[in-house]
């Protein structure tokens, strides 16, 4: 039988990425970058099977799956897909594809599904030698069996998908591969413990004692066994969850019953999906803090241009935090709220020191010109997806409850709460800091200030908040 595999895709990476797996598999291996020139290389000779990507320019994977099958109904077909999507995998396997893979490959994926299209052509060759009708309906039956069965296996997978790339936080994926495992399984106990790399012990998360990690966990093996109390058995099996190449923890399951390679699979699956999150929330979480780290860096360059305004973003911070507080906000709220009181003034970077240091009145056409710093610091947020809600929070941070204020003059309720509550703040601690041209407020006149602006600059209840809870008289 031939060995060799013809590879669809028209990403050159991808061709190359997995036609070296094939071939270091023990397999040959030619690629195509189109669907046409496909059909024209499988004219060559025969192919054990096809691995084929969905979107490519000149004819769809759809399309050559039906091509294909039309020449040669015996030729296994491996869809390539970007995750386990229902729709496409389904209708590939409607066309008659036999199989799918996501990206990114594993090497012992791709080793199964090689010995898997191997054993799958030989049958499907033996089949073809039978033309009579009944044994032509019995396979169309079991075909159809295969296909049901498959669907409730994507199902699954979908699911298992959908779950483990709609959270953030890794302690939030831990239970989730705990939650997820118990439901795949049913009557099993599964307990997750993390490895302390610097003692390779496992942490028992109930507080008991831990324990050394086996040297096949390490390897990435999974580790089966079988565990007697009197007349009964129970089996218990771990599985490594790897974070690039390193092991992260352990997934332990108690069964009483051998899990088998289906379950098997299907755990795999969730924890390799799981690794894969784990790694972009790591990328993303430290993205994100050195982008933050930069953010701040600006804004304390930015106070320590003016000695008078020196500390003035800190004292801002501390003033719309304790308002934070007080207000019970969500600590996501308060997470934001932090960055954005941190960064409020982070535009005037852009305006020059001649006006932003100038120790007299500014003149009508300096002050239209420091009017425009919201915009220029949610203009240097506005690129940074992880900064939407800071970006909008500091481009309002100077509107006024009445309408009056800019750069949009909008009022009321459709300007921002933490929005609002940086307005206070930052009035309070202007008006009680010394500047060039004046000295800073007694705290009593800020508080008058405060009230004879409530209503027209200020948000009424939040600056009764702020007077009773918030200055320290």
């Amino acid at each position: 039988m031939n060995n060799k595999v013809l590879i669809v895709d028209d990403d050159p990476g991808i061709r190359e990425t997995i036609s070296q797996i094939i071939e270091e598999l023990g397999y040959a291996s030619e690629t195509a970058s189109d669907g046409l020139d496909a059909l024209s290389i499988l004219d060559s000779g025969p192919y054990m099977c096809v691995f084929t990507d969905i979107m490519m320019p000149k004819m769809t994977g759809l399309e050559l799956i039906k091509r294909i099958k039309a020449k040669d109904v015996s030729l296994p077909i491996i869809v390539i897909t970007g995750y386990a999507s229902l729709e496409i995998a389904i209708d590939a396997m409607k066309c008659g594809a036999s199989d799918f893979i996501s990206k990114p490959f594993k090497v012992s994926q791709i080793q199964l599904l090689l010995g898997k299209m191997k054993r799958e052509k030989l049958l499907l060759e033996e089949n073809r030698k039978y033309s009579d009708t009944i044994e032509l309906h019995r396979l169309i039956d079991n075909l159809v069996g295969q296909l049901d069965d498959k669907n409730l296996e994507i199902s699954s997978f979908q699911a298992i998908s959908e779950k483990i790339i709609s959270l953030k936080g890794i302690r939030d994926l831990v239970s989730a591969i705990m939650d997820v495992s118990k439901q795949l399984l049913e009557d099993v106990d599964v307990r997750f413990f993390p490895l302390n790399r610097k003692t390779l012990k496992l942490i028992n998360p109930e507080g008991g004692e831990d324990r050394f990690i086996d040297h096949e966990l390490m390897e990435g093996k999974i580790i089966r066994r079988n565990n007697s109390s009197g007349n009964s058995w129970t089996f218990e099996t771990i599985f490594p969850l790897m974070i690039e190449g390193q092991v992260f923890g352990t997934l332990d399951i108690h069964s009483n019953s051998i899990l088998g390679d289906d379950k098997e699979s299907k755990i795999l699956y969730l924890l390799n999906r799981s690794a894969e999150r784990m790694e972009n929330v790591a990328l993303y979480e430290g993205l994100y803090e050195n982008m933050l780290s930069t953010l701040n860096s600006m804004a304390k360059i930015l106070d320590a241009r003016d000695p008078h305004t020196s500390q003035h973003s800190t004292r801002v911070t501390n003033f719309s935090l304790t308002m934070g507080n007080i207000l019970t906000l969500s600590e996501e709220d308060k997470d934001v709220l932090y960055i954005a009181s941190s960064l409020h003034d982070i535009g005037k970077v852009g305006i020059p020191d001649s006006i932003l240091l100038k120790k007299d009145k500014l003149t009508d056409e300096e002050f239209r010109i420091i009017k425009r710093h919201p915009d220029i610091g949610a203009d240097i947020l506005k690129p940074l997806p992880p900064m939407a809600r800071e970006t909008d929070i500091i481009r309002y941070h100077h509107e006024r409850y009445d309408g009056k204020g800019y750069p949009s003059g909008i009022g009321g309720q459709e300007i921002p709460l933490l929005s609002r509550i940086i307005t206070l703040a930052d009035a309070y601690d202007a008006m009680t800091s010394d500047r060039p041209y004046r000295n800073g407020l007694l705290i009593d006149k800020a508080i008058e200030e405060i009230n004879r602006c409530t209503g027209s600059q200020f948000d009424p209840e939040l600056a009764s908040i702020f007077i009773k809870n918030v200055i320290v008289i």
